[in-house]
């Protein structure tokens, strides 16, 4: 069993994504609503160069028949080590960015990927899946 947080989140990535080893920059994936007005959760490759992949994750609820996007997670990915960090990241406390300018690391980067890691093991928890998705995305 891999014990850092950062190979965790790689772990997973890889379970929700099938595909995330040739995932190509630009590639969507969706994993839809389970029930009626639940959110879809979608997940786009911004970049690729190399063995590095940067992942962005949104989600969209829906209530009412009214879709509301909110982008809310980048990751850093290292395929040739299997290992995924969070980059930036929304939640209640606002916009976290975990690298400012040279060497400034948020203090709460540990906390941070703990609680991204935690919430894709929910999502596999959930059984859910991430499908590829028809969607363009604008750059």
């Amino acid at each position: 069993m891999r014990t850092t947080v950062y190979a965790r989140l790689f772990d997973r990535l890889a379970d929700l994504i099938p595909s995330l080893q040739s995932a190509r920059a630009g590639a969507v994936f969706c994993a839809p609503p389970r029930i009626p007005d639940d959110m879809a959760v979608y997940c786009h490759i911004a970049a690729a160069e190399g063995d590095m992949r940067l992942i962005e994750l949104a989600d969209d609820n829906q209530k009412k028949g009214t879709v509301m996007p909110a982008p809310w997670l980048k990751l850093r990915v290292d395929m040739a080590n299997r290992l995924a960090e969070v980059l930036e990241m929304e939640d209640t406390f606002g916009y976290q960015v975990i690298y400012t300018g040279g060497s400034a690391v948020n203090p709460r980067r540990a906390q941070i990927n703990m609680f991204a890691m935690n919430w894709l093991q929910v999502m596999v928890n959930f059984e859910l899946c991430f499908q590829p998705a028809d969607v363009s995305v604008a750059a």
